[in-house]
């Protein structure tokens, strides 16, 4: 009897009456709905500020493909109304595998035209993006002593990144200095020869697919990478 009276005093009986259960349901909604209305602005809050600074940090997208296109670099633009013939792929094989159909297609005859790797760098981002340098760097050694090389295709060598210094920035002075200039929504466009490039390799002792990276660096310290494969069985081909 005592345990009865101590648990009615505990417990008001309004709780067990018609409309009491109701009434604590909506003291405890009144008292968390506020709370929670609060975390999930904060929340909110949170996330467009993290798409606010995502938006305004550079970004710089590189596209890469294997194109093998007829002429010199000027026929397309004297042959507006018929360019000469191209095509291009993703990956160098696809490129290579289809290069001779292309070839008795129009009857050309090798190397007639020129196998390149084309890059693509467009800023898509809210601000103007300043490239400093634009490098081909690759890799050497086992991985706990890997060392990073720069392929310079101009001179036609590999060579330590820490003695290749300006020489070996793709980035020349026709085109405004040493600063490329990429306001949102711009491109700048790169290519190279791969009969170039499979000849240094190989004459610098790499043979088969050698993995490179095409690294561009802007003034403010950000880098920008792709990378690609350049196979020396596939483009290496003596002068």
């Amino acid at each position: 009897m005592e345990r009865l009276q101590e648990a009615s005093s505990v417990v008001p009986w309004g709780f067990f009456s018609p409309g009491g259960w109701d009434r604590l349901v909506d003291g405890v909604l009144t008292q968390t709905l506020p709370t929670a209305a609060s975390v999930l602005a904060l929340a909110l809050s949170l996330v467009n500020l993290y798409l606010q600074r995502r938006d305004r940090r550079p970004r710089l997208r590189i596209r890469a493909r294997y194109e093998y296109r007829v002429g010199g670099p000027t026929a397309e633009a004297e042959r507006e109304d018929a360019p000469p013939p191209r095509i291009h792929y993703d990956a160098q094989e696809g490129l290579y595998l289809r290069l001779g159909d292309f070839l008795r297609e129009y009857d050309l005859d090798y190397p007639r035209g020129t196998p390149l790797i084309r890059f693509s760098l467009s800023n898509e981002g809210e601000r103007p993006i300043y490239l400093s340098n634009i490098r081909l760097t690759l890799r050497a050694g086992k991985r706990l002593s890997r060392k990073r090389l720069v392929l310079d295709p101009v001179e036609e060598r590999v060579i330590s990144s820490e003695l290749a210094g300006g020489t070996s920035n793709l980035i020349h002075p026709e085109d405004g200095g040493r600063t490329v200039e990429l306001v949102p929504g711009d491109s700048a466009g790169y290519k190279f020869e791969l009969v170039r490039l499979a000849n240094t390799l190989k004459q610098e002792g790499y043979t088969g697919n050698t993995r490179l990276t095409l690294e561009a660096t802007d003034r403010i310290g950000n880098a920008y990478r792709r990378r690609f494969e350049v196979n020396t069985d596939l483009w290496a081909y003596p002068r």
